[in-house]
């Protein structure tokens, strides 16, 4: 009897302890997900897709993350082909949605920009309209594409990461699926503000060596200074020199107006040509440098901001940008 007795209460013991738990492993049968309710995030490492995209403050194209980059994971883990997946978000059998990593489940906000995408704000929470937005992450059907964008002035620093999959609508879970993890910021590596002074004398000019920013160099433009010395020295090469206005945009329609990659400017750093009335300096690419200097009749004492970058005719998004706190001597 008293065996008995003992015998029962383990096995009431075994099972409270079971009933207790609630992992969806855990269970016996699994739980069916109604519409309504947000499914768990399985914990699969291998459907993970993780990428960032970086941001240039003042130039903030577009980032594009194809999906046909990662064929093989999406057949692997959903057993569909990139334009399967994307056949089946019209018919059902696919979902496109957000993840809350912190609580391990599928977010099924309504979109809130277009019908594919949506708006986050700084601390990567969904927001419903653009004005309170840090970001958008949206998937373009006809491009079979995850376009990633930020505000025209987004101020260097911002910085957060959203979770957004694709998953086998199977009418129980989301267990089959894709997730990228997109980290989204804004940044501004290449900003480049020496204060200098030309020495006293006609057309001289003080040298800003490009050696001495050579991390700034490979960081935005993804090459050595050395590397970069050797473009800058032909016009028709890669690397264009812009000059800037004081809220930074770009003059990328005047012609090149000093000697290679180079400009005579007025003096309130405007484009002109030289022996043009109030032609007063000149920013010019030389070998291992750029020359900022001074053209005759520049009074000792003048002060003046020259603002110019050079950037990639192929990618605008890379670019290195100089502001120059000048002083005649």
């Amino acid at each position: 009897m008293k065996n008995n007795i003992l015998y029962i209460a383990a096995v009431c013991i075994a099972l409270g302890l079971s009933a207790c738990s609630t992992d969806p492993e855990d269970a016996v049968e699994k739980h069916v997900y109604t519409e309504n309710e947000a499914p768990y995030l399985r914990t699969d490492v291998s459907a993970n897709i993780s990428t960032t995209a970086e941001f240039r403050k003042g130039h903030v194209a577009l980032k594009t993350i194809s999906l046909k980059d990662y064929a093989e994971t999406i057949q692997t883990k959903l057993g569909m082909t990139v334009d399967d997946m994307i056949a089946g978000l019209e018919t059902g059998k696919v979902v496109f949605y957000n993840i809350n990593t912190s609580r391990g489940i599928w977010d099924k906000t309504a979109t809130t920009k277009g019908t594919t995408g949506w708006y986050y704000n700084k601390s990567g929470q969904i927001v419903s309209n653009e004005a309170d937005a840090a970001g958008y992450i949206e998937l373009d059907k006809a491009s079979k594409s995850i376009i990633i964008g930020v505000p025209e002035n987004s101020s260097a620093g911002v910085s957060f990461s959203d979770n957004v999959g694709f998953a086998i609508n199977n009418g129980k879970d989301y267990d089959q699926y894709v997730r990228l993890n997109i980290l989204i910021s804004v940044t501004d590596p290449g900003l480049i503000m020496p204060t200098i002074t030309i020495p006293t004398g006609d057309y001289s000019s003080y040298e800003v060596k490009f050696a001495d920013y050579s991390s700034a160099i490979q960081k935005c433009l993804g090459m050595t200074a050395s590397d970069f010395n050797s473009v800058v020295q032909d016009s028709k090469g890669d690397i264009a020199m812009y000059m800037a206005d004081d809220e930074g945009k770009w003059d990328t329609t005047s012609t090149y107006t000093a000697n290679g990659l180079g400009y005579w400017l007025d003096a309130s750093g405007k484009v002109t040509t030289w022996g043009k009335t109030g032609f007063s300096y000149f920013v010019e690419t030389h070998d291992g440098s750029v020359g900022i200097g001074r053209a005759p009749g520049v009074a000792a004492g003048t002060k003046i901001k020259l603002h110019f970058v050079y950037v990639s005719k192929t990618d605008n998004s890379k670019f290195i940008e100089f502001v120059c706190n000048v002083t005649a001597e």
